[in-house]
């Protein structure tokens, strides 16, 4: 369903889809809350919701799921990274362009499976963990464009360090 012009929310019919594995709403006018019907979904691996116009926040659910993929960037959303981020079997995860208040949470070295991660332009304003040490399958790591500190040289400008 990508890089349509449909708008409104996405439909609560939705999760009739029981055998739904991957959910591409991309590149369209979704707007609304996040759509919990997503939540619902016992069999998806793969969620696209990037370039659309939902807001508020993201439920804490969504990184209990077993997903492999998820890309939520350039949206409106706003929330935190709670410790239950790192639960997330991702190999892939987009979440650029948002507003975070807090951390990354120490979490994100639980995720063995992870190959990329983008976070850039978050405002994030804190330290990163030691525990991205533990990612071995890390092959794209994109913290650019926040205002992260090292404890050792204050604050770095990683926009132009990665």
């Amino acid at each position: 369903m990508n890089s349509n012009r449909f708008c409104g929310t996405v439909p609560h019919k939705f999760k009739q889809l029981k055998l739904l594995f991957e959910l591409d709403i991309s590149n369209n006018r979704f707007a609304g809350k996040f759509p919990r019907v997503v939540l619902q979904l016992p069999k998806l691996k793969f969620l696209d919701m990037r370039f659309n116009e939902f807001e508020g926040t993201v439920p804490k659910e969504l990184f209990d799921k077993d997903l492999d993929a998820i890309f939520i960037n350039h949206n409106r959303f706003r929330f935190d990274l709670l410790d239950n981020f790192g639960n997330l079997p991702v190999s892939v995860i987009v979440l650029a362009n948002k507003k975070f208040h807090i951390c990354v949470p120490a979490s994100l070295g639980n995720m063995s499976n992870l190959n990329e991660i983008i976070l850039m332009n978050n405002w994030f304003k804190s330290y990163l963990p030691e525990e991205i040490g533990m990612l071995k399958n890390l092959t794209v790591f994109d913290v650019s464009f926040n205002q992260f500190l090292d404890s050792l040289w204050g604050e770095l400008d990683l926009g132009r360090v990665f």
